[in-house]
Parts: C-alpha cells; sequence; structure tokens
C-alpha cells in the first residue's frame, strides 16, 4: 500500500505507540487523523507536536456513531490535500485498547465487570473501528452498473490492528483481557476474508511488553519475568520496533489475514514451584 498522499487513521494515536505510528506514517507523506478520547485541546497538541499533517479528533471506538462521525471529519479536514493529489482514504492502525488489572481474589465473578469492560473497548471496539474504516474506503469506489458486491483487483485500503502476546494461547495471569486480544486475532482473520474481494487487506501486530509509561510502575516486575522465561532480546520492547512492524504490513501488499508477534520469543507463564513465592504475591495484578 501506497503510505505518501493518502489518508490513515489511527486510533490511540494520542497514546504512545500511537503517537509513534503516525510520526513515521507523517514522515513518509501520509495524511494522519489521530483518534482518541482525549479532550480535544489536549489532543490537538499531540497533533501539532506532529505538524500540520496530522490532525486530532476525539472518538470514542465504541461507539458507531462517534466512529463514522470522527472519519467524515477526517476526510472533510483534508478534503484539499486528498483532491489535489489524487490520494485517498486508505487505511487505519488500531492501536487503541484497555487492559485492567486487578488484586488477584478466589472469586472469578470479581473480574466481570473488568472484563465487560475490557471486552467492550478491545473487542467490540474493533469491530466497529473496522467496519466503519473498511465502509469509507469503499465508499470512494463507486460500484459498476449491475454489480451487487466488490470484485476487484486493485489494493484499496490496509487494516493493522493491535492484539497481544496475551491472545496467543491464553498466557498466564490474564484471566479477562488475553480472551479480549484473541478475538482481535480471530477478528483480524474473518475480516481479512470477508474484505478481500474489495481489496482491502487486514493484519496485526502482537506486542510483548513495550516501553511505556502504562508499564513503567511495573518494570521490574516484568524484567525479571522476560530474564526468566524470554528467548532474544531479553527486554521490554522498544515502541519503534513495533512501528517498523506495523510500517511493514502495511507496505507489503502480500501479507493478509497474518499476525505478527514482536515478542522476543516470550512466552508469559506461571512457576508454581512449591520453593517459590506463590505467584498471586508477586504479580502485579490480574487482567
Amino acid at each position: 500500500m501506497k503510505v505518501a498522499n493518502n489518508l490513515f487513521i489511527v486510533t490511540g494515536g494520542a497514546g504512545g505507540i500511537g503517537k509513534a505510528v503516525s510520526s513515521i506514517l507523517t514522515s513518509k507523506g501520509a495524511l494522519v487523523a489521530l483518534f482518541d478520547v482525549l479532550d480535544s485541546s489536549k489532543g490537538s497538541e499531540v497533533a501539532k507536536s506532529i505538524g500540520d499533517k496530522a490532525v486530532y479528533v476525539q472518538v470514542d471506538i465504541t461507539e458507531s456513531n462517534s466512529v463514522k462521525k470522527g472519519i467524515e471529519t477526517a476526510q472533510q479536514h483534508f478534503a484539499k490535500e486528498l483532491e489535489s493529489s489524487g490520494g485517498k482514504l486508505s487505511g487505519c492502525v488500531h492501536c487503541a485498547g484497555i487492559a485492567i488489572k486487578q488484586e488477584w481474589t478466589n472469586n472469578m465473578v470479581d473480574s466481570i465487570p473488568n472484563f465487560e469492560k475490557m471486552l467492550k473497548v478491545n473487542t467490540v471496539g474493533t469491530f466497529v473501528i473496522n467496519a466503519h474504516v473498511a465502509d469509507a474506503i469503499n465508499a470512494q469506489y463507486p460500484k459498476a452498473d449491475g454489480e451487487r458486491f466488490f470484485t476487484t483487483d486493485e489494493e484499496r485500503g490496509i487494516i493493522v490492528n493491535f492484539a497481544s502476546v496475551a491472545g496467543h494461547d491464553l498466557y498466564a495471569r490474564c484471566l479477562s483481557y488475553g480472551p479480549t486480544k484473541a478475538a482481535v486475532l480471530g477478528m483480524t482473520r474473518s475480516f481479512a476474508d470477508f474484505l478481500g474481494p474489495s481489496g482491502i487487506r487486514v493484519c496485526s501486530v502482537s506486542p510483548s511488553i513495550v516501553i511505556s509509561g502504562l508499564t513503567a510502575g511495573f518494570s521490574g516486575y516484568f524484567q525479571d519475568d522476560l530474564t526468566a522465561h524470554a528467548a532474544f532480546p531479553r527486554s521490554p520492547v522498544p515502541a519503534e520496533k513495533i512501528v517498523d512492524t506495523v510500517l511493514h504490513l502495511i507496505e507489503n501488499q502480500w501479507l493478509n489475514g497474518e499476525d505478527i508477534r514482536v515478542d522476543g520469543g516470550w512466552r508469559l507463564v506461571t512457576n508454581r514451584a512449591k520453593d517459590k513465592a506463590d505467584p498471586r504475591e508477586l504479580a502485579p495484578g490480574l487482567e
């Protein structure tokens, strides 16, 4: 997929990874709309720091009307640039998501409220944003007379979802979060199949522990876990390595319905050896 002069939507765009993705896309000549739930003034500051090829749009990815309006706003904002360059809305990098930690208990029902919250954002939100972006891309290409379904050999768009290593094999300490990301992996494959005739690819990336403000308070714990269970490199993933992977998925037309793990071979396990401390006392929280 060509990046320059085309419009890309980056959800969670005001966050660390979202901002990094937006920055590299604009450096390649793309127009970028940052979708996030921050108030407009704070979000606009982030967009301004990226440059004049970025705009912030306050969007709740779990609300269909909010996403639809956000896409329309982004297209209207860059209408002149797109018209003069022949560019189009060409994709989305869906970084937005939440991970809620709570104290370990013996009762699974204690996790139900947080599961419902993560399910709505991580899973329902992924379906909503993918659906609206795909439909908006297709709306730019009128069907031929008498044609009921899109059938094209032209590449029209690319959607990159963010899953997680926690969605693979449903690792330890992820009672609620892991299943919501496993669903993202499944949706990525099913969306790739559904949107293939429209020339829209759908892939995902599954990071392990990423260096960010979100994990800063647990850095010591996670480093110990990476040292014990990762292959190489045994350290958190720098944001730029996630961005490199995202760009590869966007630019390589033959990657479709695929997930790339960026995890250094890390496997999230629980050591229940009797001579070790109870892992429930050591873990920073249950997701």
